[in-house]
């Protein structure tokens, strides 16, 4: 198969940072365009070794030749233009959180459902093969009937600079930047949306929440998470068993180079350790591409998009009123139906 011909929009430091290089590393998949209306397009051009610039996202939108297109804008820039990719016929690779509201993914999912183009919510840390791991010992009853979960997920930010998840109006703040992870992973393992969560939060100097903890009910198996952008950095899993534990201790952010640790102790006393080194970005570049160009167009992960978004909404209400709330499913087309009537 030729190489999928990628454009990237926006200059942002995820994807100099880790997509841009991911991508150089693909078997499968190649960067022909970079857009920005900023100027900087050129030297991050320059230094990946992409052929085209554009100074705005329309014209690489308009390029015929570009198949799928990675948009790492800011949260509450995503649905604007997941349509505008959809609209010119691109597969679409969207950083997470894919939207912040039912009224958005009723009108991503449409525009891409009537243009017949694929999209997938970029959580990269899905395909890391750590997680297969994971999968196969909770399948194989190696830590018994899962008890608990617990995630951590923290960084200290630089305020200095004026970081978009930190304004208002742009879908900001812990949990819809690092608190969306914790949420994915537990709704993976447990297969299932819980039924209600309870979330406090703090913003001593911002308007977004900077820090937050949150427990979701998952009927008989508890979740619990804490994030935010005050550091230490940690980004940790942990899952609970009647015969063991297994622990993450790089569970959503591994460096490309480093292993990522997976520990199994049991009842018994046993441990078992092990390493594994990938890296997850390019992964999902290399399986997004054969997506792109082999599967029916679709929402791809679309229950796990859905759930998240679901959980997400709950949380906010959480936060808002200082008390628990119902997590209650996403069904985009209903929404979309009662938002015509």
């Amino acid at each position: 198969m030729s190489a999928v011909r990628w454009g990237v929009l926006t200059t942002a430091r995820i994807a100099q940072d880790r997509f841009l290089p991911a991508m150089q590393k693909a078997r499968n998949a190649a960067v022909s365009a970079i857009s920005s209306p900023s100027g900087r397009a050129a030297d991050v051009a320059a230094r990946f070794g992409i052929p085209t610039v554009y100074t705005s996202h329309e014209e690489l939108l308009a390029d015929p030749s570009i198949e799928a297109v990675y948009l790492p804008f800011p949260n509450g820039l995503h649905a604007k233009w997941i349509v505008e990719a959809a609209e010119a016929g691109k597969d679409i690779l969207c950083e997470k959180p894919l939207v912040g509201s039912l009224e958005d993914y009723a009108l991503v999912v449409e525009a891409c459902e009537r243009n017949g183009v694929s999209l997938m919510e970029a959580f990269m840390y899905r395909f890391h093969p750590q997680h297969q791991k994971v999968r196969e010992f909770i399948d194989a009853g190696r830590i018994g009937q899962v008890v608990s979960m617990h995630a951590r997920f923290h960084f200290v930010m630089d305020r200095s600079q004026g970081d978009v998840r930190l304004q208002t109006g742009l879908e900001g703040g812990a949990v819809n930047d690092v608190g969306c992870y914790a949420i994915d992973i537990m709704n993976m393992v447990m297969g299932r949306l819980p039924s209600s969560v309870y979330a406090k939060g703090t913003s001593p100097t911002d308007h977004v929440e900077t820090s937050v903890a949150a427990i979701l009910d998952y009927d008989g198996v508890l979740g619990t998470f804490d994030c935010g952008f005050e550091g230490p950095r940690t980004n940790t899993f942990q899952i609970i068993g009647t015969k063991g534990q297994i622990t993450l201790d790089k569970a959503f952010d591994p460096d490309p180079g480093d292993p990522a640790r997976v520990t199994v102790s049991l009842r018994d006393g046993s441990t078992e350790v092990f390493d594994i080194a990938e890296d997850p970005f390019k992964v999902e570049i290399e399986r997004f591409s054969v997506w792109a160009r082999n599967a029916g167009h679709e929402v791809v992960h679309r229950e796990l998009t859905e759930q998240n978004l679901a959980v997400r909404l709950a949380i906010q209400e959480s936060l808002a009123s200082g008390l628990p709330r119902n997590v209650e499913p996403v069904h985009p087309v209903e929404h979309h139906l009662l938002q015509e009537q």
